[in-house]
């Protein structure tokens, strides 16, 4: 993945058509089409613009390794989201779910796959793209104690006073009490036992990866 993927990316993180994009930076609609299929560099002093309006690095628009686009993909699990046990639900019995955890790698948060779930048919039928995430840590601890799965819904749309999992600067992977204002999301703890900072973002620097629909304890993991 190159700088193409990686401006590509920037602008659907920052919800704007092509057109948009290109009237925010001071070039043409096809200019932005050529950058993002890889057609045409991209000059010095429009990269600097990028990084400036959107509060980018240079690395997360040049890298190959770690660019916006890889960032994206490693953070947006949806290939890993489909249910291994689809066919068993189908008759009525349990489904195996991927559970990630999170974790530091190369500077910034990943989700990263540790381990499988019994989801019951019934919550399944309801969620049917959801995965599992072990809450880790006591950020959360009035709602959802540490070690606890929690079952993240990518297809739901967050409303204020929901629970979800967030990436914030695409470096930031958060479970946090969701709200949001006419520019601004707060992405809050809820804990008994610390009081962690809120994170107080504009919108186009946080992205949902989905809502906390259901707790299961710890224990049920089979592998």
């Amino acid at each position: 993945m190159g700088v193409g993927d990686n401006i590509r990316e920037l602008r659907k993180l920052s919800g704007l058509s092509q057109e948009a994009f290109a009237g925010r930076l001071g070039v043409t609609k096809e200019t932005v089409c050529r950058w993002e299929r890889g057609r045409c560099a991209v000059k010095p002093r429009i990269l600097e613009r990028m990084q400036s309006m959107f509060n980018v690095s240079y690395d997360a628009l040049v890298s190959d390794e770690m660019g916006l686009a890889v960032a994206t993909a490693n953070a947006s699990i949806e290939g890993e989201q489909r249910i291994a046990g689809s066919t068993d639900a189908e008759r009525g019995g349990s489904a195996a779910l991927s559970v990630y955890r999170i974790r530091q790698s190369a500077g910034a948060k990943r989700l990263i796959r540790s381990a499988e779930a019994e989801l019951p048919p019934s919550v399944l039928a309801k969620h049917p793209d959801s995965f599992f995430v072990r809450m880790e840590g006591s950020a959360m601890s009035r709602s959802y104690p540490s070690g606890s799965l929690l079952l993240i819904d990518p297809s739901l749309r967050p409303w204020n006073g929901c629970t979800v999992l967030a990436i914030a600067d695409n470096a930031d992977i958060v479970i946090r009490r969701y709200s949001s204002g006419n520019n601004m999301i707060i992405l809050s703890s809820y804990s008994y036992e610390t009081s962690e900072p809120d994170l107080l973002l504009a919108k186009r620097r946080i992205r949902v990866l989905g809502v906390v629909v259901w707790l299961q304890a710890s224990h049920d993991i089979t592998a």
